[in-house]
């Protein structure tokens, strides 16, 4: 993916700041509302980009996602800026 949406990006982070803990991609793909292979596209460019990493749940045997520092500080310039600039938008 060259040029991602940068509100579903903020969305993508968005989530996975508000929950708090490392999600599965699952339920990621479903609170964006994205076809599977459409998410995929916008995990891996996230994951290239260092703002999220994939960790292992060992008692449950699955791939979570989870916010870089990198992450975290893109998701507060973008969202805030988003925000501001477009204002009311709801992620």
């Amino acid at each position: 993916m060259e040029k991602p949406d940068l509100y579903i990006v903020g969305r993508f982070l968005d989530i996975i700041y508000k929950n708090g803990f490392p999600m599965k991609k699952t339920n990621i793909q479903m609170s964006l509302r994205l076809t599977y292979p459409r998410f995929k596209e916008y995990l891996q460019w996230m994951l290239e980009h260092q703002l999220v990493v994939e960790t292992q749940d060992e008692e449950e045997k699955s791939e979570r996602i989870m916010l870089t520092p990198k992450g975290i500080d893109s998701y507060r310039r973008l969202v805030d800026w988003i925000s501001d600039t477009i204002g009311g938008v709801k992620f």
